[in-house]
């Protein structure tokens, strides 16, 4: 009877472009998520703010066992003993209260400007979530980027390291026949024993990019992802520089402005203080007291005779209803200076906050000038090194026709595969460089997300 293996099936790679990756990272990386509970939590507070002026209802009901009534003193003139006073114990053993407050909010200056200040809250709260979203989409193309370069290197020694193992291949059997010293042999070898080394160095540090990536896109770094693109496949010829950049395309000038505005209606939610508070009330409800807690459910009977000795029979309402309604005022006359005093500090803040506007309009501009200055030299690196890379392609070509005709050495050889090699290493690092520099442009002229 043959056996039968069960194999557990593993999810397929999935496979991202950067638009995706960043698309990805930004529905699930754990900044995003959490700004965005913070905009939830705004919505939320706005509500709340909302809700103070709206009316307040609320019921209650008590009921109270007075195991030993209060005695009050009445003169003695009641009851015929002028000059002295009599102890009464006034109320019931059993007293109940049940009742509805309606309350209203007609003139409160403070929370007319604390909707306002919750509503911009709010629009700070989204501000927020807009930053961590750029800063993601920085980390994301980073990290692809990263990953990218390090998949190009191991391609690159792959093609190397086949190269010298034919090379090394071939001197040793010349090295045989006679043709080749032993140290010829050698010298590729520890060239070839490098590019290995170099080789697992680098599938490394792909590894490395590649959890990285993953992290700052939310998944786990468990599971396999693969990338769709190759580092050859952008181009930075259409590069386009801006000549005026205004501050508003800058997530953190539009944060700065929202807490200048923040500051200023602080300052006017307390000159709001100085005016009156004005609401309306409306309360009522029902109180009853008797001698035991089971007569609360009974209706009370008052007997009384006529003049003919007749006993008369009168219900009376056992609970007794009560209602009201009215006014509040409230006008503050005289804190001791608080109220001024806390607007001349909070002008303080305010002015604090303009402060670090003018400095950001300075370090926005000094960043844009060096964001620009390193994506031109960038650019201009790799201009060079697209023409070395050609250059030693050329020299390793004549270098291993030469060998391979007799007329050249395998020394030859040797410095121009590893010159072919830093050539194109340096190549794709330049490249790589480039593309950092256009990312911290595009973040610097405040369209990193756009691009």
């Amino acid at each position: 009877m043959a056996g039968t293996a069960v194999h557990a099936q593993q999810a397929p790679k999935r496979v991202y472009n950067l638009q995706e990756a960043i698309a990805h990272a930004l529905e699930n990386n754990a900044s995003v998520k959490n700004e965005r509970i913070n905009e939830g939590i705004a919505t939320a507070q706005v509500k709340e703010t909302v809700a103070e002026g709206l009316p307040q209802i609320n019921v209650a009901g008590n009921l109270t066992y007075n195991i030993q009534r209060q005695v009050s003193f009445l003169p003695g003139d009641f009851i015929g003993q002028p000059g002295t006073f009599v102890p009464v114990a006034f109320g019931t053993p059993y007293t109940s209260n049940a009742g509805a407050t309606l309350s209203q909010l007609i003139f409160n200056g403070s929370y007319f400007v604390g909707l306002q200040a919750s509503k911009v809250y709010k629009e700070l709260a989204a501000k927020n979530l807009e930053k961590a979203k750029i800063e993601v989409a920085e980390a994301v193309a980073l990290a692809y980027y990263g990953a990218l370069v390090s998949e190009e290197r191991l391609e690159l020694l792959a093609v190397n390291m086949g190269r010298l193992d034919t090379l090394y291949r071939e001197t040793k059997a010349m090295n045989e026949n006679g043709f080749a010293e032993a140290i010829d042999v050698q010298r590729v070898q520890v060239n070839l024993n490098n590019l290995r080394t170099e080789y697992q160095n680098v599938e490394r540090s792909m590894a490395i990019n590649l959890n990285v990536l993953k992290f700052q896109m939310g998944i786990p770094v468990d599971q396999e992802i693969e990338l769709a693109e190759n580092i050859s496949d952008y181009k930075l010829e259409d590069i386009a520089f801006a000549e005026d950049v205004p501050y508003s395309q800058r997530i953190e000038y539009q944060q700065l402005n929202i807490n200048r505005e923040l500051a200023r209606l602080d300052i006017k939610n307390t000159r709001m203080q100085y005016l009156p508070n004005l609401s309306v009330f409306a309360n009522a409800g029902y109180t009853a007291g008797r001698t035991t807690f089971g007569e609360f459910f009974e209706p009370t009977v008052l007997r009384s005779e006529n003049e003919n000795g007749e006993v008369i029979e009168q219900v009376v309402d056992t609970w007794n209803p009560y209602a009201a309604v009215g006014l509040n005022l409230n006008i503050p006359v005289f804190d001791g200076f608080l109220k001024a005093n806390t607007i001349r500090r909070k002008k303080l803040i305010a002015d604090q906050v303009d402060i670090q506007i003018q400095n950001l309009e300075n370090s926005i501009n000094l960043e844009i000038e060096q964001a620009q200055v390193n994506l031109r030299n960038s650019l201009q690196s790799l201009e060079t090194q697209q023409e070395n890379i050609e250059l030693a392609q050329e020299v390793f070509r004549v270098s291993s026709i030469k060998y391979q005709e007799g007329i050249g050495s395998n020394l030859e050889v040797i410095e121009a595969e590893n010159a072919l090699k830093t050539a194109e290493t340096n190549y794709y690092q330049a490249l790589y460089n480039a593309l950092v520099a256009r990312v911290a442009y595009n973040k610097a002229t405040g369209t990193l997300l756009q691009k």
